[in-house]
């Protein structure tokens, strides 16, 4: 069984378990590194995000606070039923749907979504499958789009025994390089803090990074 499918089958409710107490309250979310960056960033183009899709989303309590911010819809996939259930009840929005899924078949049209967020969730993604999310994400964001990912930022890229679960690895690196190095995406903008603390880390192993990618209209203009 490949790593995805062992969180949608029972790990992800496990790490929702764990981790629950240590999601901020709804009335803070906003407040977060990751959303106020976010939405700060991307407030010149609020008429443009209508439409928003994060992955990883757990309750849906981020995805709530930045589609707030952004006046857009919401989508949410995460492999832990129990954080989607949680989540769709407690949110009273019909604009923002969370459902049961990983990111290497994302149940959407191509060029849905006008903002589509990796939710710190891909140093967890099977290598095996990895690839393939990314494309999954790439196909559902139109032209124009933006595509941001919160996650581990090491500097080097590094891998971990979980500690939660044989077999099971971690995998820190920057994933916005997979995109920009196309030539596709444009690094639009990128914030630095960690994953105890909201500033720059000395230690690679507690960096985070948000980044922010333009997915261009056009990736290969004719220049003469």
């Amino acid at each position: 069984m490949n790593q995805d499918a062992l969180f949608l089958r029972d790990e992800g409710d496990a790490w929702y378990r764990r981790n629950r107490e240590h999601l901020p309250p709804p009335d803070v979310a906003g407040e977060q590194e990751d959303v106020a960056f976010l939405s700060d960033a991307l407030s010149p183009f609020r008429d443009r995000i209508v439409r928003v899709l994060e992955i990883g989303c757990s309750s849906g309590i981020k995805l709530e606070a930045l589609c707030d911010r952004l006046a857009a819809r919401g989508d949410g996939i995460e492999p832990s039923r129990m954080a989607v259930d949680e989540g769709n009840a407690r949110i009273k929005s019909v604009d923002i749907r969370l459902q049961v899924g990983t990111g290497e078949r994302l149940p959407f049209e191509a060029a849905t979504f006008d903002l589509i967020h990796f939710g710190f969730c891909l140093y967890l993604f099977g290598r095996e499958s990895l690839m393939q999310s990314l494309a999954e994400a790439d196909r559902v964001l139109r032209p124009g789009g933006f595509l941001a990912i919160t996650d581990f930022d090491p500097g080097l890229r590094q891998k971990r025994r979980y500690t939660h679960r044989e077999g099971v690895f971690s995998a820190k690196q920057d994933y916005s390089d997979i995109y920009t190095s196309s030539g596709l995406y444009y690094l639009m903008a990128k914030h630095s803090f960690s994953h105890r603390r909201p500033f720059f880390d000395e230690d690679p192993g507690e960096r985070v990074s948000t980044s922010i990618l333009f997915k261009e209209v056009d990736g290969y203009p004719v220049v003469s």
